[in-house]
């Protein structure tokens, strides 16, 4: 069965430096916009956390989906095996929000529930991968 090609490996390096001022910009705008417009009802018309959540998730899936110098077989496992640990970690997490958080707490949730899937993907993926590479000497 062929799988979809992978982004080349450069690409790791790439969303790691969009990452990482996509993180500050999204999570800045937020916090900045939540304590200045605390109990009054305002929209926020910056585009920032917008423009910080899209870097976010380009990010996360440039270092998720790039490829590595020396793929093969098992690393194709690897891959399978952490994107399938991903998705049920995700859900029992959303299951267990559900039933544990009411009215606007729960409103968080969704918002985390997108970043979760790339987030454990990534942890369990590269930790695999790293301790294949101690394995190997």
């Amino acid at each position: 069965m062929r799988s979809l090609p992978l982004l080349p490996a450069v690409c790791k390096w790439i969303g790691l430096v969009l990452l990482l001022p996509s993180i500050y910009l999204a999570t800045h705008d937020i916090q900045i916009f939540a304590t200045r417009n605390a109990g009054r009802n305002f929209t926020n018309n910056n585009l920032s956390d917008e423009i910080g959540l899209t870097g976010v998730f380009i990010g996360l899936l440039f270092l998720a989906f790039s490829r590595l110098k020396n793929e093969d077989e098992y690393t194709n496992h690897l891959r399978l095996t952490s994107l399938q640990w991903a998705v049920i970690i995700n859900y029992t997490l959303l299951i267990i929000f559900t039933w544990v958080l009411y009215g606007t707490a729960f409103l968080a949730v969704p918002l985390y529930n997108m970043l979760t899937v790339l987030l454990i993907f990534i942890v369990r993926f590269y930790g695999l991968v790293i301790m294949k590479s101690f394995k190997r000497n």
